[in-house]
């Protein structure tokens, strides 16, 4: 009878080790997609504040269908529509809190949360912001790590597929939009630390990852300019 619960709790205790890391996993993902989904509402819900540019386009056609019902009501459309605004002062908060913004490379698909600091929990969860380096937009070199992973489309596991002259695009909190241009990907190893260095008056950002493809393990460096207002943008395309 022993043995027999003994080999029982073996058995139980094997399939635990071995759905472990998907289980895992599967844990992480779901914190990534939940700020994603409150990064989505929190957007939502700024662009229907008054004052915001896709409240006025809304407040225009309002006004245009039915205009006798702002004059009559004393108030503008706007402010008829920012009052029924639901505003969570908590998600903002939250979001300041943990998140830089978004990185979306249509390239390899990626919409991802930028975390603000790279602590070992938060690069199981999304990417993040290496500390000591220059914000997005900035003079200086933006530097954002990532895990590679082994999954198709985790993290940075397709940044292998980018290129000279594909965009990157960084999305800040209050809508702010930066797009970068690659200019220079490469193989680093761990000790070569100058490519988190700024470079003059540029406005840069780089991508590292693990490249598991050599031992040992070298990293994976993806390092684009700023695309300055004015500029036109020619993709790789």
């Amino acid at each position: 009878m022993v043995r027999r619960v003994i080999a029982f709790l073996l058995i139980l205790l094997g399939i635990g080790l071995l759905a472990y890391p998907t289980v895992r996993n599967r844990y992480f993902d779901y914190r990534q997609q939940h700020l994603l989904a409150l990064w989505d509402e929190y957007q939502a819900a700024k662009a229907k504040l008054p004052g915001s540019t896709s409240q006025e386009g809304v407040s225009r056609q309002a006004g245009q269908t039915n205009p006798s019902s702002d004059s009559a009501s004393g108030k503008s459309s706007s402010e008829q529509q920012g009052s029924a605004v639901q505003f969570d002062p908590a998600l903002e908060q939250y979001i300041f809190e943990n998140m830089q913004g978004v990185l979306t490379i249509k390239k390899i698909d990626l919409k991802i949360p930028v975390l603000k600091e790279d602590t070992e929990e938060n690069l199981n969860i999304s990417v993040a912001h290496v500390a000591g380096t220059s914000g997005p937009g900035e003079v200086g070199n933006y530097v954002i790590a990532g895990h590679r992973m082994r999954a198709y489309g985790r993290h940075f596991n397709r940044l292998h597929e980018v290129t000279v002259g594909d965009e990157i695009v960084f999305t800040g909190p209050e809508g702010e939009t930066y797009k970068y241009r690659v200019f220079e990907v490469l193989i680093v190893n761990p000790e070569d630390t100058w490519v988190l260095l700024p470079s003059g008056e540029e406005k840069l950002i780089t991508l590292v990852t693990c490249d598991y493809s050599q031992k040992p393990s070298v990293r994976l460096v993806v390092r684009g300019k700023l695309v300055e207002e004015g500029e036109v943008y020619a993709g790789s395309d």
